[in-house]
């Protein structure tokens, strides 16, 4: 039994040492919820290998007064345009890097004049060969403790899938909450909008109020020149 966890450990090792070379798989994911002032363009810049993978999805949660819609344009390090939206709510960009450099993307919103957007987006980098790196370190880690591989690989992928629903579980939090700020956006906007408009009534209000009182008191003063103004018309 011995020898044949030996040799199988060894064999694992091999098809390990034949593998191509490459960097423990990591994948950069960075959230971010922005404000793009109306008539400016707002433009961040991220490094990304060549062969990696960017996948950049946003969305609008709340467009101010107007609608909820932006530009975005996403360039290579060359400032060679990959993507281009116009006009759009949300979207989500997936592509393949061809060069290593600085990329730059840039949400416009200098389609308002006037109205504030808020925007939220998720940005991943990751390498082309993902799925193939784990399945190098995993074979790396089996090779550590042999006697357990079987057991240990049906473990993996009971953790990988349940990794795998906790991922899908948090991007659907993360869009819940997306939604729950732009419901609260657009509430405290309808109760500042209410609140003012209930204002400029009240005022009004006062304002005809005081003038009708002065209106009637300058019919019934005879000698004052409402009065003569009166008569005339």
């Amino acid at each position: 039994m011995f020898q044949i966890a030996c040799c199988s450990a060894w064999l694992l090792l091999v098809l390990l040492l034949a593998l191509p070379p490459g960097r423990k798989a990591e994948v950069f994911r960075h959230r971010l919820t922005i404000f793009a002032e109306a008539g400016r363009m707002e433009c961040y810049h991220q490094p990304v290998a060549a062969t990696e993978i960017i996948i950049l999805e946003y969305q609008v949660i709340h467009g101010g007064q107007g609608e909820a819609h932006i530009n975005f344009n996403l360039m290579d390090p060359h400032r060679k345009l990959l993507a281009a939206d116009h006009k759009q709510h949300n979207k989500k960009h997936r592509m393949e890097a061809n060069e290593t450099g600085i990329y730059k993307f840039c949400f416009d919103n200098t389609i308002s004049s006037f109205n504030q957007k808020i925007v939220a987006f998720h940005l991943e980098i990751a390498a082309g060969n993902h799925e193939e790196l784990e399945r190098q370190q995993l074979i790396k880690e089996m090779t550590t403790d042999y006697q357990f591989d079987r057991a240990y690989t049906h473990m993996h992928d009971y953790v990988t899938k349940i990794g795998l629903n906790m991922m899908r579980s948090r991007q659907t939090q993360d869009y819940i909450r997306t939604l729950e700020a732009r419901d609260r956006k657009l509430a405290e906007s309808s109760f500042t909008m209410v609140n003012n408009w209930s204002c400029a009534q009240f005022i009004a209000m006062i304002i005809v109020g005081m003038l009708q009182v002065f209106m009637l008191r300058s019919i019934f003063n005879t000698d004052g020149r409402f009065y003569k103004l009166w008569r005339k018309i």
